[in-house]
């Protein structure tokens, strides 16, 4: 008869060779250990057959390390003292090869930054081969053509490999190539316009490997371009900044608003988008406050803006705002927002771009109260929208238990601060504005958030029907 006790691991022993072994999880006897006590039975001969074979397998491993190693020293070689033509072809094809060899065998040993680097060596094998060839046969491919290969190859095999590192390496290259068309060292190359296409390819990739690194660096990637080409055009006269920073604005919001959409679908990384875009969104913000708060620095706008400019500028707005009407359904869907809040958070995006786009609006907005000037009058009311903005982040924040979002919210409020403290702006006027206009923000941005008030996000999933 069984009794309650005979089921217990604990009670069982077992007699092998003179030894009791308890099979109690404290007091584990290795296979290894057993094999030594008594001759080799069949299933030992088995067991000493997978452990050489694992011995063999790993002597593949470091053999293929070996040769690609080598490869990667005869190409550095090869390019450091400038060979001829067939020893540099030579090296960078074994390269490619032994870096892709190398990257399988890793992989299946399960060495995955093993694998990853080497992907990026029979990468740039496949450059140094470009490279060379192109130059052999009077092609003229320059060290921007090479960049600009090494931003695109990387990702088609960064997005079938699920490899980080290769989407890094075409982030780099990016970066390089932006730092040599933005400082002059080379010319601005003509396929530039691919860039944006890049940057989205390794936003995306970014998402799929669900790698927060990569996602960053990706956006502060896209901005630092962004930067870039806003200052260059400005310098030589082709853009006012006026322009440049209501279109900062504007695709810095609609990036803000396609990241708490992505958040509400569960996407990897979307936290990165929700701060960078309402990072920049506040700095344009910031940036065209300036013009409507100091009456002469309109007037000292010395660059113009073509007709080509104005259409491509007004073909970005409207791009911009249909992504912040779009993110607002779809946060809909999730009741992150309400019915009423799309098209609120609609029209309040689009009043700094309108102030250039119907230039008239703001003059006959102060026109119609009494002693009012457009400037600071319009300054002034960009400010109480960036303070109740700056309040909301952190109100979200400390819904969040977020430090990052309260600490933005606290450092636009020093910024503000900083514009509007100033003894020629301290008028009864000015603060009666500054107090409707901050009130109006908060009663705005609180029909915007609409449902949302009362959950955490992301939102629960299809509320509506």
């Amino acid at each position: 008869m069984k009794t309650a006790n005979d089921n217990a691991p604990s009670s069982e022993t077992v007699k092998q060779h003179g030894t009791n072994f308890a099979l109690s999880p404290s007091n584990h006897v290795s296979k290894r250990a057993v094999q030594d006590n008594h001759p080799s039975s069949i299933p030992d001969l088995i067991t000493n057959d997978e452990l050489q074979e694992d011995q063999g397998l790993t002597t593949s491993l470091k053999l293929t390390l070996g040769c690609w190693l080598a490869a990667l020293l005869l190409a550095i070689g090869t390019f450091s003292l400038n060979a001829s033509t067939g020893p540099k072809v030579f090296a960078s094809l074994s390269l490619l090869w032994t870096g892709m060899w190398a990257s399988y065998v890793s992989a299946d040993y399960g060495k995955w930054r093993v694998s990853e680097l080497s992907v990026v060596t029979a990468m740039c094998g496949l450059l140094g081969t470009v490279i060379v060839s192109a130059a052999y046969f009077n092609v003229g491919l320059t060290i921007t053509d090479g960049l600009i290969l090494m931003s695109i190859i990387p990702l088609f095999v960064g997005f079938i490999l699920k490899s980080r590192i290769c989407v890094l390496a075409s982030i780099c290259a990016s970066l390089i190539w932006g730092a040599l068309n933005f400082s002059g060292v080379t010319e601005q190359s003509d396929i530039m316009f691919l860039f944006p296409a890049i940057w989205a390819a390794q936003i995306f990739i970014g998402t799929k490997i669900r790698s927060g690194m990569v996602i960053t660096l990706a956006v502060l990637t896209a901005y630092y371009w962004a930067a870039n080409i806003i200052f260059t055009h400005w310098s030589v006269g082709n853009l006012p900044l006026t322009f440049g920073t209501a279109a900062v604005f504007i695709c810095g919001l609609a990036h803000h608003r396609a990241g708490k959409a992505a958040e509400d679908n569960l996407i990897t990384g979307s936290s990165v988008h929700i701060y960078a875009g309402w990072l920049a969104a506040v700095i344009g913000a910031i940036g065209f406050q300036y013009f409507w708060l100091v009456p002469d620095a309109i007037a000292t706008e010395t660059a113009s803006l073509s007709s080509n400019g104005l259409l491509i500028w007004k073909a970005i707005v409207s791009f911009a705002l249909a992504t912040v009407f779009c993110s607002a359904i779809i946060r809909y869907k999730f009741t992150q927002i309400s019915l009423a809040g799309i098209f609120l958070l609609t029209a309040a995006s689009a009043l700094i771009p309108l102030m250039l786009w119907i230039p008239s609006w703001p003059q006959n907005l102060t026109a119609a109260i009494p002693g009012l000037s457009v400037v600071p009058t319009m300054g002034i009311l960009i400010g109480s929208a960036i303070i109740a903005s700056a309040l909301g982040m952190m109100l979200n924040g400390v819904r969040r238990h977020a430090p990052v979002m309260i600490g933005m919210g606290l450092v636009m409020l020093f910024a503000e601060a900083a514009l509007l403290y100033k003894p020629d702006l301290m008028t009864l006027d000015n603060a009666i504005i500054f107090t409707a206009g901050t009130l109006i923000s908060l009663a705005i941005g609180a029909a915007i958030a609409g449902s949302s008030l009362a959950h955490q996000a992301p939102a629960p999933r299809l509320k509506h029907s």
